[in-house]
């Protein structure tokens, strides 16, 4: 693609992609733009930069990235191969100072590049922007972004714009602010995404080919794709909303119904309702979610939302039953408190490694198997309804914590503990609900919810221990 050397805009001569025209041209003032490898977004963030600088001069804008050798080797790279050199030449009154990252334009607007991990704050803070753009915006915290959001104060321009491009990285905080579906959508904002595929015609002709040899589902998913449900150290890479996310329906009267409480006082309180159907399928179908409330508040959510459900098996966290509280002079447990609200869980198994292999397990997509919904060949054994939102948010973004160590040998895997909640309920249901790990059958019988099935007969918990036979039953 050639650039021109004269005063019009620098998009003169260049082909662009119709994720890069959206971009380019929206008037919000956020703007983000995700893809996959190589699908253009570096050209269309220098692109704007250029454009921004040329429509009003007198402008100041800052490119940023987190660490110095990639802004230099590829946004300000990228950045002058589409800058028009006549732009910034000395006889027009132009400046490139190479020493301090510093470009003034032939019509006195001016560029800065910074690399954003060193930083400091007081830096920042002495800015006056008229625009900022930030490239691998993924690789930024959220604080970073603040702050510049903070500088677009640059009172010689009508408008002021902040935009970044970025890889998918989970529902981080880049998903949050911009992301359509996202609750926490800021005002103002704009989303644009691109796949590698889209920008197919300017990349190698084996590029795309090589990478899909070479990486695994997930990494095409993520780095082709453009998927926001795929991350380095995601532990349900299993999960795909497509798959596992159904519309609700209402729940046969003869299926097996169980309820799983992880209890919080500052965290949240996720307390899910599971059914499973004739064939061993597990539906998540309701939820309760509320971070600091006592445990009279979460015993009458429970009382009302079951209703008069029969539920079989109710399971709790099993650090509920250290005595850590007291009651009238004697030590007191918050399972007993639960129980004085006629709430009666049992502790469940807090076994992560092999909860979190159960779970995989069930969200496991088995060739043979008949999807209980749609009559299609191929399906898990895992469903949640779409009214499920923080159980399908943090499935989703559950993942391995970062471990640092010399030593040569392999550390213990260990999940992080934050966002947790609806997991953690989840694993002390199917732990207390499943002795042992699905066994996947060569031949399933097509059945349907939709009617009774009188050949078949409905689950209800047959407890084989006799310890087990304590449990009774909830009547909500």
């Amino acid at each position: 693609m050639d650039s021109t050397s004269n005063d019009n805009s620098p998009l003169t001569d260049i082909t662009l992609l119709k994720p890069q025209k959206q971009f380019l041209f929206n008037n919000n003032t956020y703007e983000l733009f995700s893809g996959g490898f190589g699908s253009g977004k570096t050209v269309a963030l220098v692109l704007k930069a250029l454009l921004l600088s040329q429509v009003m001069p007198g402008n100041f804008g800052l490119i940023g990235r987190l660490t110095y050798p990639e802004l230099r080797d590829t946004t300000q790279k990228t950045f002058f191969e589409f800058c028009p050199p006549d732009w910034y030449a000395p006889e027009r009154g132009g400046v490139w100072n190479k020493s301090e990252n510093y470009v003034k334009l032939y019509n006195g607007s001016e560029i800065i590049f910074r690399h954003l991990d060193t930083i400091s704050e007081k830096e920042l803070l002495s800015l006056n922007l008229g625009w900022f753009g930030i490239d691998q915006a993924e690789e930024i915290s959220e604080s970073v972004f603040h702050i510049l959001q903070s500088r677009l104060r640059h009172n010689k321009v009508s408008r002021r714009y902040g935009f970044l491009i970025c890889n998918p990285a989970g529902h981080n905080w880049l998903w949050k602010r911009f992301h359509p579906e996202s609750k926490e959508k800021m005002r103002d904002s704009y989303y644009v995404d691109s796949t590698t595929y889209d920008n197919k015609a300017n990349l190698p002709d084996d590029y795309i080919k090589h990478m899909e040899e070479s990486y695994s589902p997930e990494m095409v998913r993520r780095y082709l794709y453009g998927s926001w449900d795929v991350f380095e150290g995601q532990v349900f890479v299993e999960f795909d909303k497509k798959v596992h996310v159904i519309p609700p329906f209402e729940i046969p009267s003869n299926w097996e119904r169980v309820v799983s409480i992880d209890h919080g006082l500052v965290n949240p309180t996720a307390v899910l309702w599971g059914a499973i159907d004739q064939d061993g399928n597990m539906f998540i179908y309701d939820e309760h979610y509320q971070a600091e409330r006592p445990v009279s508040y979460h015993a009458a959510e429970i009382m009302k939302k079951t209703g008069g459900q029969k539920i079989s098996l109710m399971v709790i966290d099993p650090s509920t039953v250290a005595r850590t509280r007291e009651k009238d002079g004697f030590p007191f447990s918050v399972i007993q408190e639960y129980n004085d609200y006629k709430i009666y869980p049992v502790p469940g198994n807090n076994d992560v490694q092999a909860s979190i292999n159960r779970i995989k397990e069930f969200l496991k997509v088995q060739p043979k198997r008949i999807h209980p919904v749609n009559g299609k060949v191929g399906a898990p054994r895992m469903f949640f309804f779409n009214s499920c939102e923080h159980s399908i948010e943090e499935i989703n973004k559950y993942h391995w914590k970062k471990m640092r160590t010399m030593s040569a040998r392999n550390p213990l895997e260990q999940t992080t503990d934050v966002d947790d909640h609806t997991v953690d309920a989840l694993r002390y249901m199917i732990m207390a609900r499943w002795s042992s790990a699905p066994v996947t059958e060569d031949k399933y019988i097509k059945r349907s919810f939709m009617m009774d099935d009188k050949k078949s007969n409905p689950i209800m918990t047959k407890f084989e221990k006799p310890a087990d036979s304590v449990l009774g039953e909830f009547y909500g």
